[in-house]
């Protein structure tokens, strides 16, 4: 980056998050443990099935809950720093002391989100290692989320990472799937088990008959191909209506359950079962007002 750029882009960040120096305050997060894991419930829509509970953790600064300030409002800060690694790894140890401190969590997968610098930085599959050694973690436990984009312009060390993850036993998920040409390169590329269906796709599936479509054939293509999928950024009971009219195995958004501090995630959730068929009122008087 050039001395100009470099500039502008710290300017930009300082604005953005409100500091001065921002490296410098994120530094203080860290040294200070500021940082907030969070868990979002990733739930089976065929409750029946006997499928593990998953959790995708999210990370939020206490600075934001005092200030009231939108989630995730640091990241960019962290991105423009070159410290997305410092959390990630941060999350991966936290995680695995979370279980720890449950002895374990029986028929539980914990999916982590990953930067790309991450992945390029040589030494993450050694550090995850040693976490699943110390917490006594199943490598199982973790399931690794990486967005297409960053698969399918993945360097070599990114793409051996992604090698040596899998071979210790860590699962992993394309995120993003759909949205353009590099999906299934993305997804041969890792060999993912599981793919999460974009989500402007998701959002508009019950209403847009192209979107529902869409969804439909991914679901196909990943069911032929034994990939298990999972739909994102679902808010209504129409959505979940669709979803399970195609067959999506598992669902996760507002509409199914908010973010709660880790420690209060740990419960499974389920989604209603689809309703029996009703008999169309003929009375007049029990019709809605």
């Amino acid at each position: 980056m050039s001395q100009k750029g470099g500039i502008y882009l710290e300017s930009l960040v300082a604005k953005v998050s409100g500091w001065s120096d921002p490296e410098a305050r994120l530094r203080e997060a860290f040294a200070e443990d500021e940082f907030m894991l969070l868990g979002q419930s990733i739930v089976p829509l065929d409750a029946t099935k006997q499928m593990p509970f998953r959790l995708e953790l999210l990370v939020r600064l206490l600075e934001e809950e005092v200030n009231l300030t939108p989630p995730g409002a640091f990241f960019p800060a962290l991105e423009a720093c070159g410290m997305m690694p410092m959390l990630d790894r941060w999350v991966v140890a936290r995680a695995g002391a979370w279980w720890r401190e449950r002895n374990g969590v029986a028929n539980t997968v914990l999916h982590v989100n990953l930067a790309p610098e991450t992945m390029d930085s040589g030494d993450f599959p050694e550090y995850v290692a040693e976490q699943l050694r110390e917490c006594r973690m199943p490598a199982a436990g973790f399931c690794f989320e990486l967005p297409v984009t960053d698969i399918a312009s993945g360097s070599a060390p990114f793409l051996a990472a992604i090698e040596k993850l899998k071979a210790a036993g860590c699962g992993f998920a394309v995120t993003g799937f759909g949205r353009d040409s590099v999906s299934l390169d993305a997804l041969r590329m890792t060999g993912a088990p599981l793919v999460k269906i974009d989500g402007s796709m998701v959002r508009t599936v019950s209403e847009d008959p192209d979107a529902y479509s869409r969804v439909r054939s991914i679901h196909r293509l990943c069911s032929t191909a034994g990939v298990i999928t999972i739909a994102e950024f679902v808010e209504r009971p129409e959505t979940v209506s669709k979803l399970r009219e195609i067959g999506v195995s598992y669902v996760q958004g507002y509409g199914i359950a908010r973010p709660e501090p880790l420690a209060g995630s740990a419960a499974p959730r389920t989604v209603a079962p689809a309703p029996a068929p009703t008999l169309p009122l003929t009375r007049p008087q029990a019709k809605a007002a």
